[in-house]
């Protein structure tokens, strides 16, 4: 039987032909209620499984400086079991502005064609999906929010990519 569990935060790797893996078993073994480590935008953070939402997702509950934030994971994402107090993550960027704890600017970056809310077709791996601006970084660079997609699919993108002017 297969119970992964980290710790200081770090996971068990096996190397293949690819590189290196984590092993197969992380994330069969999460129950609800246990408390995980978790690669959340770019960070290993603490969280609770509240929900099993097939083979390849989890539920996860954050604590974040006080507020209790909850997200759909990818199982490749459930670095595995701590046992011991693990550090509490910063409230990342994108959780901030959701809450409403950012101002959103009130005039778009003058540099960017778009702005914050903009809706955009955007071409991906051959296709073209419709998605919504959700932060201007560079008069080049946007993040995007896929329509209909889980927010794990949100990604930064060049404004190269964007098919369609904005609406």
């Amino acid at each position: 039987m297969c119970e992964p569990v980290f710790p200081r935060g770090i996971g068990v790797w096996s190397r293949g032909r690819e590189g290196p893996k984590r092993s197969a078993c992380i994330g069969e073994s999460q129950r609800i209620g246990d408390q995980v480590l978790v690669e959340y935008e770019g960070r290993r953070c603490p969280g609770y499984v509240i929900d099993k939402k097939g083979d390849t997702r989890f539920r996860i509950h954050f604590d974040f400086e006080g507020y209790d934030w909850e997200d759909d994971v990818s199982a490749d994402h459930v670095l595995g079991r701590v046992q011991e107090a693990v550090a509490d993550c910063p409230l990342p960027p994108r959780v901030r502005a959701t809450l409403g704890l950012v101002e959103t600017p009130k005039s778009p970056d003058r540099s960017s064609p778009y702005r914050v809310g903009d809706r955009v077709r955007v071409r991906w791996r051959g296709s073209v999906y419709p998605a919504s601006v959700t932060r201007v970084l560079a008069a080049d660079s946007v993040v995007v929010h896929y329509q209909g997609h889980e927010d794990a699919w949100d990604e930064t993108i060049n404004i190269d990519r964007i098919e369609t002017g904005r609406h």
